[in-house]
């Protein structure tokens, strides 16, 4: 989980300071009102991982909860692919990223359920 916070903690930092960890980044994309939200939305997600990360089977309610999260923004990175024409915005390499980082959040959810802590009946 750790390695989860770490993750959405440099996509957090990067889009609320207008960086890139990718090298197609495009500077046209970046609108500040909107990066300082998935910021945000990425520094919650950071304290959830890390709270849960204490104490997995105590918190196994949240760390479900996390593992829908992961699932779904894994599942909205790719369908962005299909909702916003990125060539048409001047960001044909940014589809490459969105898939990247779909398979990613892909990879951690598939560690997740891995590594869950299963309750004990």
């Amino acid at each position: 989980m750790v390695l989860g916070a770490v993750y959405y903690a440099i996509g957090g930092i990067a889009h609320y300071f207008g960086l890139t960890i990718f090298p197609f980044f495009v500077s046209e994309l970046y609108v500040p009102y909107q990066d300082s939200i998935i910021a945000l939305v990425c520094l919650i997600f950071v304290l959830l991982l890390l709270a849960v990360a204490r104490d997995p089977i105590k918190n196994v309610d949240t760390l479900n909860v996390l593992i829908l999260g992961v699932a779904l923004a894994s599942v909205f990175s790719i369908l962005i692919i299909y909702k916003i024409d990125l060539a048409s915005l001047g960001a044909p390499a940014k589809k490459l990223q969105t898939i990247t980082e779909g398979i990613m959040g892909f990879i951690y959810l598939g560690l997740l359920l891995w590594l869950h802590p299963r309750r004990k009946i």
